[in-house]
């Protein structure tokens, strides 16, 4: 099953993504926004005011393995606790997280 609306919101971002599960999609919905503005102190608040969003919505994922993705939204949020100045790094890992869930095939798929 195909949606639009996952490529539709990427290229609103200025780049293409095959088209998303609607679990998957709901995800990239809050991401994206957050990762394509500029890195510093905003983008840091901002990455760190939804991260618990961010775990609900990750959470919800049923389409996908989102095991790496919610234990790298778990490192974001402590890091937004204790050590302000590492949360870009943190977020840049959330970011590879959810690369690699939508570079992933599920078991049983054909590449």
């Amino acid at each position: 099953m195909a949606f639009g609306v996952g490529a539709t919101l990427a290229d609103e971002h200025g780049h293409a993504h095959p088209h998303f599960a609607p679990d998957v999609d709901a995800f990239h919905s809050l991401l994206a926004p957050i990762w394509h503005a500029r890195p510093g102190k905003a983008r840091s608040r901002e990455a760190c005011a939804k991260a618990g969003e961010m775990a609900k919505s990750a959470g919800q994922i049923g389409t996908a393995d989102a095991t790496a993705l919610l234990a790298s939204i778990g490192r974001l949020q402590s890091t937004c606790k204790g050590k302000p100045a590492g949360v870009d790094a943190a977020f840049f890992d959330v970011h590879e997280a959810f690369h690699q869930l939508i570079d992933a095939h599920p078991p049983g798929s054909q590449r």
